[in-house]
């Protein structure tokens, strides 16, 4: 039995279309057939991956860049950010400037109107509630709590002072997803730790564990010791040195073709 685990966007759906190819689906589901263990490992939080959860019939779900693991129907794994330290959060993306987007597992909230960078922030706002309804202008509340955050930034005219923001955050791990967008998520979370606590979950050894990526929040799964790593055609480059697997575009059923010279299917 192996453990397979899959980022989404650029993995199992195709960034350009937003479609997941049939040979995707039909991958997971021969896998599934063939005894192994299928795993969601992504950024999304949990509000974010509904229907993924409906296409795909998996095994369990690593949502947030670790903060929440899923086996079957129990949580295994959970950690939010510390509430008193969620609005000292908020505080700061006020004071320096920053623009940021607040993601939990319940929802995803945004600032109020009008956004630090209008053009680029409505354009991700747009995205988000394509899913389900983001929440606006909930940064002076303190109802909630949330797992992770978004900087939303502009290199051409930046009006925002990360570099003091960025050194009031070291209890995140700060992600460069490349043209000012940046992932921060709690320590000690990451896809690679969740990797590790689903095998340990399982008794599955490492070099069972195959993983799927394209982008540099899955550089965790591909450093965290899994024997198999799978990098999908467009992809982070950062990301080359660490595979023992190059495969097709997702578009051009990279996931089915990969997994079927893999031996897996």
């Amino acid at each position: 039995m192996k453990a397979l685990f899959f980022d989404i966007d650029g993995t199992l759906i195709d960034n350009n279309t937003n479609q997941v190819p049939k040979s995707a689906l039909k991958a997971i589901e021969e896998a599934k057939a063939a005894g192994h263990l299928t795993f969601i490992n992504t950024g999304r939080v949990e509000c974010m991956i509904g229907n993924i959860k409906n296409r795909f019939n998996m095994d369990g779900y690593i949502c947030g860049c670790g903060t929440q693991i899923v086996t079957g129907d129990k949580t295994i794994f959970e950690k939010r950010v510390d509430h008193n330290r969620g609005i000292e959060v908020k505080k700061l993306l006020k004071k320096f400037n920053v623009e940021g987007m607040l993601e939990a597992r319940q929802g995803i909230y945004f600032p109020a109107k009008p956004f630090v960078y209008p053009e680029r922030t409505e354009r991700i706002y747009d995205s988000i509630c394509s899913v389900i309804d983001a929440s606006l202008g909930e940064f002076d509340k303190d109802y909630y709590d949330f797992d992770k955050f978004c900087i939303i930034d502009d290199p051409r005219f930046s009006r925002s002072d990360l570099k003091s923001f960025f050194a009031e955050c070291e209890d995140f791990d700060i992600i460069d997803r490349g043209a000012g967008f940046y992932e921060c998520v709690p320590y000690p979370c990451s896809k690679g730790n969740g990797v590790l606590q689903v095998l340990d979950y399982y008794d599955i050894a490492l070099e069972d564990a195959y993983v799927f990526g394209d982008s540099m929040n899955d550089l965790p799964m591909f450093t965290c010791g899994a024997q198999n790593r799978i990098l999908l055609g467009e992809h982070d480059t950062a990301l080359e040195e660490y595979a023992t697997y190059f495969a097709k575009k997702v578009s051009e059923d990279g996931i089915y073709l990969s997994m079927k010279e893999l031996g897996l299917i």
